[in-house]
């Protein structure tokens, strides 16, 4: 659970990239995230190859190791794409990688296993279909206010084994927030079993997303990532 929940982004690019995983129930539709059908099915596992999910991987590298800037991700596609200005003092800026409709931010601790921070980011109406718009059917999404945007936040996991099957994990300690600022759909997604952020803090996090530059901390010596 923790080695997948360390790439939940990733995992979900690749759910969504198979025709399972487009399969959803319009019935249970909120503003920012589209509800499965049920909480447990059984999905076909594929393994997707990173050239498909990840078209920028030769410059910037796969989403497990990602080493593009901000900046330079920025000049490869056509929308907003805005970071988080207050990082976490024990939060490093690891690196983005995506393609031209959806990029990824990661953020990770000097020991990955205390968990990791991503930021997806993608252009509202994007044909690109990634997962990070999905929730299970249960989920409890919650409406929050980011600033003067309205946005969206759940805790757990859709999880999906090799052999295809697909259950919700209501306690997994992965929370969720999604919004919507200007022509870019944002997605924070949060993982640790051991240093919890609040969604208060999470919520502060998304407010301080801004497009000036950013001091960040150089890696640690040694830094896997």
């Amino acid at each position: 659970m923790q080695a997948t929940a360390l790439v939940v982004l990733m995992v979900s690019i690749i759910f969504a990239a198979t025709p399972q995983g487009r399969a959803f129930a319009q019935d249970f539709v909120s503003q920012f995230f589209t509800r499965t059908e049920s909480d447990s099915y059984y999905a076909p596992y594929e393994d997707v190859p990173f050239e498909d999910t990840t078209p920028f991987h030769e410059q910037c590298g796969i989403p497990i190791f990602p080493t593009c800037s901000v900046e330079q991700i920025r000049g490869m596609v056509d929308f907003e794409v805005k970071e988080i200005g207050a990082i976490p003092e024990e939060i490093y800026f690891v690196g983005s990688t995506g393609g031209p409709d959806f990029v990824e931010l990661k953020y990770g601790y000097e020991d990955r296993r205390y968990g990791n921070l991503s930021v997806g980011v993608e252009a509202v109406g994007s044909p690109s279909a990634v997962g990070t718009g999905i929730a299970a059917k249960s989920a409890d999404i919650q409406p929050v206010q980011i600033g003067d945007l309205p946005g969206e936040y759940y805790t757990g996991i859709l999880f999906q084994d090799e052999q295809g099957n697909v259950t919700w994990q209501p306690n997994d300690p992965t929370a969720t927030l999604r919004w919507v600022d200007g022509g870019s759909t944002y997605t924070l997604v949060y993982y640790s079993a051991s240093i919890p952020l609040t969604k208060e803090d999470l919520i502060a996090l998304a407010e301080s997303m801004t497009t000036e530059p950013v001091v960040k901390r150089p890696l640690p010596p040694g830094f896997i990532r």
